[in-house]
């Protein structure tokens, strides 16, 4: 756009909104009509999520006592976007877990003490199961086994082949065809040396050792040992074992996806300086280098047929940063690492949540002095669901700046919306009236789009969130009237500090 342009724009805007606009930049859109060939299609559960293993039963209830919290807020989801996200439950703690067909409880996992955030095992029994059914009807499930060696006497379970089996066993009998997948073990590239692995175990024993266990859970449930319900690798984090375990012999034979773990930080064990929103998240030149990895195995892993999937993420590690992970700031970041990962070969991405986490998307239970409530990651999800609403999506990168990202949406082939993204910091505490704006020009024909916009007082809080004029009660509801703003004069749409707008034809 031109310095003339720019001027013309500005001239139009300033009446309209002098007094609650501060409008400091101009873009122009100019997307394509049609999308790059070659661009992944993405379907309604683009944004899906995973549980820790041993806080499914707080989740998702049971058969007596459903979690109407959860229910809730997946079905406001579904109401969205036309189906249920996937929910991945796993984790470190599905290492840690036994299966005892004979337990009369759902769980036995104590925890060390109430600061615990996880618990040091899990003992499930068949009860724990019935939380698989009480989601949204057409939920789908990948359910994290355990791992232990074939020799393993931990908890006097005797054989680890047989025990991963039988939990297996019961997991698909019970959940049908809502089970998409199984994954074998978690972040197991991180064993070696640990309870789990000796030493010298390698990624070249784990695929061995992988391939094995999937053989013997097949032969159980269907008799044939090439059975491909399977989510692989499961690592900790995107380097090449991905694409090196697929060299060793992780095949499409038994491996449905393969799926990496991943965080734009971390709360656990630093010194100094811990993270903050605007070195880590809102740091867009570290999570675009972060995000490098992902786009580099999911082309490697296109070519061998095995969809590679974000099979957990969220903002920082170890159950997120107080101020980071449980604030707007949060939620802005997580619908542009959304785009920006829809735009690259990588199938579904899993925000991971625990009733004890400060990144989790909604706690579903009363912990800590607190009820059941959604926290900002929760409005970036509906978010992401209203872009990726009736699927068959692709997505195109069109602003990659330090402070914004900018997509256009394809749905069919044909030029569907657009989605802009500020992550400038504005906190709470400022002026609202001198919150800057970037006025957004649109292609031409855009006069008659509709305006969805996430925002409120600033990146700093959690509270006064709104998406669309509407907000989440204490019931998990959308509350308020569904406001859709007008494209201004002149085909220009503002995004403040700090928002984000999806713009549809």
């Amino acid at each position: 756009m031109t310095l003339s342009m720019e001027l013309a724009v500005l001239a139009v805007l300033l009446p309209l909104a002098a007094s609650v606009t501060n409008i400091t930049s101009t873009i122009s859109l100019s997307p394509a009509q049609t999308p790059s060939p070659g661009k992944q299609m993405h379907d309604a559960i683009y944004n899906s999520f995973s549980i820790e293993f041993s806080f499914m039963v707080e989740y998702a209830g049971n058969d007596s006592h459903p979690n109407t919290f959860s229910q809730q807020v997946i079905q406001n989801l579904v109401d969205i976007s036309g189906e249920p996200p996937m929910f991945r439950v796993g984790g470190s703690t599905q290492s840690l877990a036994v299966y005892y067909p004979d337990q009369a409880e759902a769980i036995i996992d104590p925890f060390e003490s109430i600061a615990s955030t996880q618990p040091n095992y899990s003992f499930i029994g068949p009860a724990f199961l019935q939380s698989f059914h009480q989601f949204p009807v057409d939920t789908k499930y990948i359910f994290g086994l355990n791992f232990y060696n074939p020799d393993e006497t931990l908890f006097d379970i005797g054989d680890g082949l047989a025990q991963c089996v039988l939990e297996a066993h019961a997991a698909y009998t019970s959940l049908g065809d809502a089970l998409y997948a199984f994954e074998i073990g978690n972040e197991v590239d991180v064993w070696p040396g640990t309870d789990m692995r000796s030493a010298n175990w390698t990624l070249d024993d784990y695929v061995k050792q992988w391939n094995h266990y999937a053989a013997n859970i097949s032969l159980n449930l269907t008799g044939k040992d090439d059975l491909q319900l399977f989510q692989g690798c499961v690592f900790e984090s995107p380097r090449n074992d991905v694409a090196n375990a697929e060299a060793d012999g992780m095949t499409t034979k038994r491996a449905k996806t393969v799926s990496d773990h991943d965080y734009m930080g971390t709360n656990c064990g630093y010194t100094g300086v811990g993270p903050t929103i605007e070195s880590t998240i809102f740091n867009r030149t570290l999570v675009l280098s972060i995000l490098w990895y992902h786009e580099y195995l999911g082309n490697l892993t296109r070519a061998s047929g095995i969809p590679y999937v974000l099979g957990e993420t969220n903002s920082i590690a170890c159950e997120g940063a107080e101020g980071i992970s449980d604030v707007m700031a949060s939620a802005i970041w997580a619908v542009d690492y959304v785009m920006y990962l829809s735009s690259l070969q990588v199938d579904r991405v899993h925000f991971h949540m625990c009733t004890r986490c400060r990144y989790s998307a909604w706690v579903a239970t009363p912990f800590n002095g607190t009820d059941p409530q959604v926290y900002p990651l929760y409005y970036a999800s509906l978010f992401n669901a209203q872009v990726f609403a009736g699927g068959e999506k692709q997505t195109e990168v069109l602003v990659n700046t330090t402070s914004m990202g900018a997509y256009a949406v394809y749905a069919g082939g044909e030029l569907e919306s657009l989605v802009a993204v500020s992550v400038s910091i504005w906190n709470s505490t400022e002026d609202a009236t001198a919150r800057p704006y970037t006025a957004l020009q649109l292609p031409e024909g855009w006069e008659q789009a509709r305006v969805f916009r996430l925002t409120n007082p600033g990146v700093d809080v959690a509270t006064d969130i709104t998406f669309a004029g509407q907000s989440v009660n204490q019931a998990g509801e959308m509350v308020g009237e569904k406001k859709y703003e007008d494209v201004l004069e002149n085909g220009v749409v503002l995004v403040g500090a700090g928002e984000a707008v999806l713009i549809q034809l």
